[in-house]
C-alpha cells in the first residue's frame, strides 16, 4: 500500500513538472513569435526605404545622362594646373617659381651719415654716400638699397626641344625711400637750374624711370651652344661687378657700384644697361674638364635720335652744322660692340672685356642761372624748371681685367679697367635722346676732348672673409684718376686752388675740370644673415678727390658710415 501510494506520488510529481516545463517552453515559443514578427515589421520599413532611394538614384541618373557630355580636363588647363601647385610654393624655402616662371625681388633700405652730404631725391636710387660736388654739410638720412638695388621681377625658362629652352628676364629697380621707379636723369631734371648747394641727389645712371628699368629681354638657351636674347642688358662689365668687386656693386661701399661710369659703362654710365642689343654668352672646356672657360660679345644697335644742329661748325667735329633760324639734323649712329673672355680653375678666376661705343651720351643738370635757345623761335628760356638736360657726347674704348682668388674663407679681388674718351665721330644737336629715359637734351657739348682724349682709369683691391656660415667682412681700396686733356688757357688753371666764394652758389672754380686729378675711396662692411632670406649690415665709405675730379665742388671729401636690413626672395 504504502509503494503504491509512493507510487503515485511520484506519478504525480513527473506529470507536474512536464506541465510546468510545457508552460515555460510556450511562454518563450510566444516571445520568439512576437521579435519574428516585430524583426519582420522593421525589415518591411527598410526595404521601402532602399526601394524609394533607389528611385530617386535612378532619377538623378537619368537626368544626367541627358546632360551633354563634359570634356575631362585638360593636362594645361586652368584647373590642373591649381590641382598641381605643391604646398611649398608659398610654405617652403625654395623660390616662387611655378611652370618654370620665378618671380623674384629684393627689399634694402638703411640709415646713414654723412660729413658732407645732401638729401635724397625720389629718383635717385643711392644715398649721399660717395663723394659729388653739391654735396654740402653734414647729413642724416634713408640710405636706399645699400648692399642691392631694391628690385622686383619675373623669369621664365620653358624647354623646346632637348637641349634647348625658350627664356625671357624681365625685372626693375624701385626706391624704397620713395616708392618711385629709379630713375637718374629724372633726378637730374628735378634740380634744373638750382644753386649747387641747395640740391638734392642727382647723378647720371643706367636707371631712367622705365617700366623695367633693369632687364629685359628674350630668347633660346642651350647648354652646349650657349644663349642669344635680345632686349635690354647689362653689359658684360656690369655683370662682372657681382664677381670681381669686392663689395659686389654695394652703393653704400663700392664707388664702381655707386657710379657706372668707369667700370660697369665702362666710360659712360648709361652704357651699363642697353637698350636695343643682342647678348651672346657660352660656356666650355679648353685643355681639360678642370678648366671652365667662357666667351661672350653684345652689339648694341643705334636708336633715339641724335638732335638737330643749331650752330655753324667751328670745328670739324663740334656740331652738326645749322643754326637756331635753319636747324639741320645730326646723324644717329649711337651703336657700340662688347667682348667678355674668361675663366676659372683651381680657385682662381679672370675674366676681360673690350668694347668700344659711339656716340656715348652724358647727362648732366644745368647750372644756376643758366639758359638755353629754343631752335627756329630763337627763344631764350631760363633752365630752372625744364625738362631737358645739358649733355657731353663721345666716342669711348675701353677695356677691363678683373680676377679673383678664393683660399678657404677667403676671398682676395684685384681689377683694371681703362677708358679713353675722345670727340664724336658723328656729333648730336639739340633735342637728342639717346640716354636712358628717352630725355633729350637742350645744350650739347660735341667738343669736350678737343686738345686731347680724355684717359680714366680705375684700379681696385679687396678681400672678403667668411668668419663663420653667418658672417662676411669686407675691406676694399679702389683709386680712380683721370689725365690733363686742357686747353693751353686751361692748363694754367691746373695749379690754382680749389676753393671760391661762389662755389656753393655756381660750382664755379677756377681750376678747370680737364686737369689731372686723383680719387682715393675706402670701404669695410660687415654683413650679417640672419637666414637665407634676411640680412643686416654695417660700415662705412671714405672718399677724397683732387686736381681736376673736384673741379666745381663744394667740399673734397665725405666720410658716410650707413647700417641696413635687406630681404630678398
Amino acid at each position: 500500500m504504502k509503494t503504491n501510494l509512493m507510487a503515485a506520488v511520484a506519478l504525480v510529481a513527473l506529470v507536474s513538472a512536464a506541465g510546468v516545463a510545457k508552460a515555460d517552453s510556450a511562454d518563450e515559443l510566444q516571445a520568439l513569435k512576437a521579435q519574428s514578427a516585430a524583426l519582420k515589421k522593421q525589415n518591411a520599413e527598410l526595404e521601402k526605404r532602399l526601394a524609394k532611394i533607389e528611385k530617386q538614384q535612378a532619377k538623378e541618373q537619368a537626368r544626367f545622362a541627358s546632360l551633354p557630355a563634359a570634356a575631362p580636363a585638360s593636362a594645361n588647363s586652368y584647373m590642373a594646373d591649381l590641382s598641381s601647385i605643391k604646398s611649398t610654393l608659398l610654405e617652403g624655402d625654395g623660390p616662387l617659381t611655378w611652370h618654370g616662371i620665378t618671380v623674384f625681388g629684393t627689399f634694402d633700405t638703411g640709415i646713414s651719415y654723412a660729413t658732407h652730404g645732401a638729401p635724397n631725391s625720389g629718383g635717385f636710387y643711392a644715398g649721399d654716400i660717395l663723394l659729388q660736388k653739391f654735396y654740402n654739410g653734414a647729413q642724416w638720412s634713408m640710405a636706399p638699397s645699400g648692399l642691392s638695388q631694391t628690385t622686383l621681377g619675373v623669369k621664365g625658362e620653358e624647354e623646346l626641344m632637348p637641349g634647348l629652352a625658350g627664356v625671357f628676364y624681365a625685372s626693375t629697380g624701385i626706391n624704397p625711400q620713395s616708392g618711385q621707379l629709379a630713375n637718374a636723369p629724372g633726378s637730374q631734371i628735378a634740380n634744373n637750374g638750382l644753386p649747387l648747394g641747395s640740391q638734392s641727389m642727382n647723378i647720371d645712371g643706367t636707371r631712367g624711370g622705365q617700366a623695367f628699368n633693369d632687364q629685359l629681354y628674350v630668347g633660346v638657351s642651350s647648354k652646349t651652344f650657349g644663349e642669344l636674347t635680345f632686349g635690354r642688358h647689362k653689359s658684360f662689365s656690369n655683370d662682372l661687378l657681382a664677381i670681381y668687386d669686392p663689395a659686389g656693386g654695394a652703393y653704400d661701399y663700392s664707388p664702381i657700384g655707386y657710379s657706372g661710369t668707369p667700370v660697369a659703362g665702362l666710360g659712360e654710365t648709361d652704357l651699363g644697361r642697353q637698350d636695343e642689343t643682342l647678348k651672346y654668352l657660352v660656356h666650355f672646356p679648353i685643355f681639360y674638364s678642370g678648366l671652365d672657360t667662357h666667351f661672350g660679345a653684345m652689339y648694341k644697335f643705334a636708336n633715339g635720335n641724335a638732335g638737330v644742329g643749331t650752330a655753324p661748325t667751328t670745328f670739324a667735329n663740334n656740331s652738326c652744322g645749322g643754326t637756331i633760324a635753319a636747324p639741320l639734323p645730326c646723324n644717329l649712329n649711337n651703336s657700340g660692340y662688347q667682348f667678355d673672355l674668361g675663366g676659372k680653375f683651381a680657385g682662381f678666376e679672370l675674366d676681360g672685356v673690350i668694347s668700344h661705343y659711339n656716340q656715348a651720351l652724358t647727362y648732366g643738370t644745368f647750372g644756376y642761372g643758366s639758359t638755353y635757345t629754343v631752335p627756329v623761335s630763337g627763344v631764350v628760356l631760363p633752365t630752372l624748371g625744364a625738362q631737358g638736360l645739358a649733355g657731353t657726347v663721345a666716342d669711348i674704348t675701353s677695356f677691363m681685367i678683373a680676377g679673383k682668388y678664393t683660399w678657404n674663407q677667403f676671398k682676395f679681388y684685384a681689377g683694371y679697367a681703362n677708358d679713353r674718351y675722345s670727340d664724336p665721330k658723328d656729333p648730336q644737336g639739340f633735342g637728342a635722346n639717346t640716354g636712358q629715359g628717352d630725355y633729350p637734351v637742350y645744350a650739347v657739348n660735341n667738343a669736350a676732348f678737343l686738345y686731347g682724349n680724355k684717359i680714366y682709369q680705375t684700379e681696385w683691391i679687396g678681400v672678403k672673409y667668411a668668419f663663420n656660415s653667418q658672417t662676411d667682412f669686407t675691406v676694399a681700396y679702389y683709386h680712380e684718376s683721370q689725365n690733363n686733356f686742357t686747353s693751353p688757357a686751361q692748363n694754367l688753371t691746373c695749379s690754382l686752388p680749389h676753393s671760391t666764394a661762389l662755389t656753393p652758389i655756381t660750382g664755379a672754380s677756377p681750376r678747370s675740370g680737364n686737369c689731372a686729378g686723383d680719387e682715393n675711396i675706402v670701404s669695410a662692411y660687415v654683413d650679417y644673415h640672419f637666414t637665407k632670406r634676411f640680412d643686416a649690415y654695417g660700415g662705412f665709405m671714405y672718399s677724397a678727390y683732387n686736381g681736376g675730379l673736384a673741379a666745381g665742388s663744394i667740399y673734397t671729401n665725405n666720410f658716410a658710415p650707413t647700417a641696413g636690413v635687406r630681404y630678398t626672395f
